[in-house]
């Protein structure tokens, strides 16, 4: 492959900072979204396993503990989840009364998520087992690599929403 390619977005040629292609499997956005499914299975079956929460639940209710309190607008944004689906996923939380609603101290007229006594509690339990299943991914990385990771990922994440706030933007304007 050379260093002259065609930019699909926009269509007009980029140099490649990718490494070269010979397969689905070479290209970087593939082998992220795989080391993400591994670590989702496995993720599905102890969350569900040790703690009768789904994955989803899990990272809602992280969020909330790390934000409260927060809008469910904010949540959806955050974890880059249909309304709908979110929706869902507060309400199982409700029920198991991990969380509860609240006025918005920001604004009277909304509501705001907070997470319960008991719901902090599993936070705290379940942040134990995040914290070592990290550390076994991480286990082939020396502490600087470990340091380095973090920052590129820190550098795509932000650049990507970016992308995709530009594009979200370009759509809503009808110029996608």
């Amino acid at each position: 492959m050379t260093n002259e390619k065609i930019d699909m977005i926009d269509a007009a040629p980029v140099t490649s900072r990718h490494p070269e292609v010979t397969s689905i499997e070479d290209v970087i956005t593939f082998r992220l979204q795989r080391l993400v499914s591994i670590n989702e299975r496995a993720g599905h079956q102890w969350s569900e396993r040790m703690f009768d929460v789904s994955l989803n639940e899990w990272r809602l209710l992280a969020l909330i503990v790390a934000r409260a309190p927060t809008r469910a607008g904010d949540m959806s944004d955050a974890l880059l989840m249909d309304k709908s689906q979110l929706s869902r996923v507060i309400k199982s939380l409700l029920k198991k009364a991990l969380i509860r609603n609240m006025t918005d101290p920001n604004d009277g007229r909304a509501i705001a998520l907070q997470p319960t006594s008991k719901g902090i509690a599993l936070h705290e339990k379940m942040m134990v087992e995040v914290l070592r299943s990290n550390e076994r991914v991480l286990a082939p990385l020396d502490p600087k690599e470990v340091e380095a990771l973090t920052t590129i990922l820190d550098k795509l994440l932000d650049h990507t929403q970016e992308l995709l706030s530009a594009r979200l933007e370009r759509e809503r304007r009808g110029l996608a």
